[in-house]
């Protein structure tokens, strides 16, 4: 529900729990999220992220976003396995977010893992191989550099960049 949430949430809106509340049930009234959904989803991790420095470089910074961006690509599977190298591989995926600045793109991954603001370094380095991936076909495809990746994990309000 929350990843529902975070496709459509006005960053610019007000960091409270009444603005998040009215844009979740905004999405529920257009169908977007199921009653149940909209009552699963956690508000306050919502307004936490609203007020943390990842929201507020992007409303600041960026020129465009982008969200659940889908993507494939042709790549070569060596990148992924040496012996595969040469041999061509489909990589597919969704970005969660990624938004351009004059540097370059960002390319954020919002996880919804139970850590601790302790635990999420560890847990972090799970997905880096992925938003490495992610970064490398972001890249071709809108042809920009990636100048960071970035996981934002909801339940301690943590972002880490890789």
């Amino acid at each position: 529900a929350l990843h529902l949430v975070m496709q459509d949430l006005d960053f610019f809106c007000e960091a409270s729990e009444q603005s998040v509340r009215e844009q979740v049930e905004k999405l529920r009234a257009q169908r977007k999220l199921t009653d149940e959904q909209a009552s699963a989803v956690d508000v306050r991790a919502i307004v936490r992220f609203l007020r943390s420095d990842l929201a507020a470089r992007i409303r600041k910074n960026a020129q465009t976003v982008r969200r659940e961006y889908r993507f494939s690509l042709l790549a070569d599977a060596g990148l992924y396995d040496p012996a595969a190298a040469g041999e061509e591989m489909l990589l597919q995926g969704v970005a969660d977010c990624v938004f351009e600045t004059a540097d370059g793109l960002t390319v954020v991954d919002f996880k919804t893992d139970r850590v601790t603001a302790e635990e999420a370094p560890r847990r972090a380095e799970v997905y880096r191989t992925q938003l490495n991936a992610y970064a490398g076909a972001l890249a071709k495809i809108l042809q920009k550099p990636v100048t960071e990746r970035v996981l934002y994990f909801f339940a301690c309000d943590r972002e880490i960049s890789l």
